[in-house]
């Protein structure tokens, strides 16, 4: 093994301990937790659901990559290639989603609501937040899994001349058969990323708001809810970025026409494989629970702050 897949096998072996350790934690804190209270809190539920299919995610990028790296023979037959991108298409439009379902937990809980409908659904979010994550991962699978029997290798010739010999090139990519599947994934994309940039947007309003209202009122009883405002405002943008990042490179990967060389597809993949460690950071960093236990097991003091937005009720 050379000293370059050494070190690319090395960086793989990391994010794969790191991405299953940062998703495992967030779902053994909250399991604690849920023991000792015996609550069902919808914030932790879409939070659960997310490390879950970060876990999954992680499995079947760990599994591409060997596939690629170690057996090139069974990553080329058609069926592993297909199979592959249905599931993982299937797993990060789920995990965006339910990220998705995060960030409109957080925009009702927090934004001032005064629309009855919208009041009353504030009221039963807990109720309605199951039925959304079930609703994510079923409109995601529904939408991924059929790549197995709808996608086929398109393959073409291109003519080149290279120091004075014509030679043919042949490139290839994966042609969908009705036309729409590549299209369908873009579309339940390009929706969630509209609705996170919505509730980012109403959360930062709100923000606006208060503070302005803080200081024509001489209030400081309000830090709390600004800090609130605020650690919701870097969960929502920097899952935002995070999600953006990951699904250009995983369209890239999944139709590469453009790409030409192995170190392409080897960055490809550290990105890829990156995503479910800083998916658990940011959730981790949002989340006050996990928060503290990691700064008790660091020997830090814990934070008395009250940023989890899952217990704020104001109005």
């Amino acid at each position: 093994m050379s000293s370059l897949a050494f070190t690319v096998f090395g960086i793989h072996c990391i994010l794969i301990v790191t991405g299953l350790s940062g998703n495992i934690f967030i779902l053994i804190v909250h399991l604690l937790d849920w023991l000792k209270t015996r609550e069902h809190n919808p914030c932790n539920i879409i939070i659960n659901s997310i490390g879950t299919s970060n876990i999954i995610l992680q499995g079947a990028v760990s599994f591409q990559e060997i596939c690629f790296f170690i057996s090139p023979k069974l990553f080329s037959q058609v069926w592993v290639s297909f199979l592959i991108i249905g599931i993982m298409t299937s797993l990060t439009l789920s995990s965006l989603w339910c990220a998705t379902c995060l960030c409109f937990y957080y925009c009702v809980k927090i934004t001032n609501i005064n629309r009855f409908m919208l009041y009353k659904l504030k009221a039963k979010l807990a109720k309605v937040v199951p039925w959304l994550i079930f609703f994510s991962v079923v409109l995601s699978w529904s939408s991924g899994m059929p790549a197995y029997w709808d996608l086929y290798f398109h393959f073409s010739l291109i003519s080149g001349n290279k120091t004075g010999n014509v030679t043919m090139l042949m490139f290839y990519r994966n042609g969908s058969r009705c036309n729409c599947f590549f299209e369908m994934s873009i579309f339940l994309a390009s929706f969630a990323f509209a609705i996170i940039i919505l509730t980012g947007g109403a959360i930062i309003t709100s923000l606006c708001r208060h503070m302005s209202r803080m200081r024509q009122n001489n209030e400081s009883w309000g830090q709390s809810r600004i800090q609130t405002h605020l650690s919701a405002v870097r969960t929502v943008t920097s899952l935002l970025v995070l999600y953006l990042v990951f699904f250009i490179i995983f369209t890239i990967l999944s139709n590469p026409t453009s790409i030409t060389d192995d170190v392409t597809i080897t960055v490809g993949f550290i990105v890829v494989a990156c995503f479910p460690t800083l998916n658990s950071i940011i959730l981790i960093l949002g989340n006050r629970k996990p928060l503290n236990t990691v700064k008790k097991i660091l020997g830090m003091k814990a934070s008395m702050t009250n940023t989890n937005v899952s217990v704020i009720t104001h109005d």
